[in-house]
């Protein structure tokens, strides 16, 4: 599973693709998708996406794509 970040038109979130062995941080917008680094394990993405959303004042999103 994803955890995103969301207003409807911008995500930011933690995602897994296939081809790669590390959890990527991204920016999506539209249907394109902006890799801007990478996490070393699930746990530590889940902890930045965690404290990004306290920031923030959002509730995390689950996905379950890409």
């Amino acid at each position: 599973m994803l955890n995103v970040l969301t207003n409807g038109k911008i995500r930011i979130g933690a995602y897994s693709f296939p081809d790669r062995k590390k959890i990527a941080l991204c920016v999506a917008e539209g249907n394109e998708i902006v890799i801007c680094g990478y996490f070393t394990k699930l746990e530590k993405a889940e902890y930045f996406m965690d404290k990004l959303a306290d920031l923030v004042g959002a509730e995390m999103e689950q996905e379950s794509e890409q």
